[in-house]
């Protein structure tokens, strides 16, 4: 009786993908900038901002631009069961504005405005991975 053993290395097609995840983050880091400056975010009432500007609602979150350019680039972290990346916010008020906070001691509260969810829904994932897999192929 015989036989057939078959051996196939992935290692290539693996850096291939793990560029084409870096494609697809770069995409999301792109978008996350660019997405406090989308007017969609619901408010109640009007807002003077620090910049001079009256506001409404839907609006964007930008006022002096703080929070979006304390956007650091993404940490990469790769382990045996995939690719990930972490893009993060050092605006100290990075958390409230994204998630939306209750102050006591003003007696109001602020709505979410998660714009890093936003911003990765605004990015066809899938399809910007194919087309970086396909383009290394």
């Amino acid at each position: 009786m015989g036989s057939v053993t078959a051996r196939t290395d992935f290692r290539a097609l693996d850096a291939h993908a793990e560029e084409a995840f870096k494609v697809v983050v770069r995409a999301v880091e792109v978008q996350a900038r660019a997405a406090h400056e989308d007017p969609v975010w619901g408010w109640s009432g009007e807002t003077r901002r620090r910049n001079g500007m009256t506001v409404g609602s839907p609006r964007d979150v930008v006022d002096q631009g703080t929070l979006r350019d304390s956007q650091q680039p993404a940490q990469y972290v790769n382990s045996s069961t995939g690719y990930g990346a972490r893009i993060s916010w050092d605006a100290e008020y990075a958390a409230a504005v994204y998630l939306g906070a209750v102050f006591r001691k003003r007696a109001y509260s602020l709505p979410a405005r998660n714009v890093p969810r936003y911003a990765l829904q605004q990015v066809d994932v899938l399809a910007t991975f194919a087309r970086a897999l396909r383009a290394r192929l």
